[in-house]
């Protein structure tokens, strides 16, 4: 499901982020790693948009069913844009350790899931599922992990990368994978 909190017209810059949390896949940790997140980017004018994705615990993979739901919120948020007066042009996806594990691959796996699904009976077939911007807070594995090297696209949105480095190693090596691997293809503003 998806929680939207819109920011009054005259301080709304359009922008929206759609907040995935963390939680190891079995909870979703929301009030540190989502809602508190709400009034900081209401002062900034960008539009939130809570993500509850499934979970590993109840028996969905990670890989496919939680990353889809991500990149099925980018779509449902595209799709309402002028409904909630968000500019279709700024939605992104910012995760947290888990909910990196989300907004990494939909920079990634974008095309491959509009492929899957873009059959004419799905509502939300033709509405891009691409974030045109990914926030990836100390994350989990990403789509570059165990040495992968899935094919990067050539409009792969900009990313905001952060971790805390050598006191947080494991979050750090994939914070770390997932940057060179942008820088090696050259993706602009990472």
């Amino acid at each position: 499901s998806i929680e939207v909190h819109t920011v009054d017209g005259s301080l709304s810059t359009g922008a929206a982020v759609i907040l995935a949390a963390g939680g190891a896949h079995t909870t979703l940790n929301v009030g540190t790693e989502s809602a508190d997140f709400v009034p900081f980017f209401y002062n900034y004018g960008v539009n939130t948009v809570i993500l509850r994705n499934r979970l590993r615990r109840d028996g969905y993979s990670t890989q496919t069913d939680a990353v889809n739901d991500a990149l099925q919120a980018i779509r449902m948020v595209r799709a309402h844009a002028k409904d909630w007066n968000i500019d279709p042009n700024k939605i992104g996806i910012m995760g947290f350790s888990a909910g990196a594990e989300l907004s990494s691959p939909a920079a990634v796996f974008f095309e491959e899931f509009e492929k899957k699904n873009s059959h004419p009976s799905d509502p939300l077939a033709g509405i891009s599922s691409r974030p045109d911007f990914v926030g990836i807070i100390y994350p989990g594995p990403t789509p570059f992990a165990r040495n992968a090297n899935p094919p990067i696209p050539r409009n792969a949105p900009p990313a905001f990368i952060t971790c805390a480095g050598s006191g947080d190693r494991g979050h750090a090596i994939w914070a770390n994978e997932y940057f060179t691997a942008m820088l090696q293809a050259g993706v602009p503003n990472i």
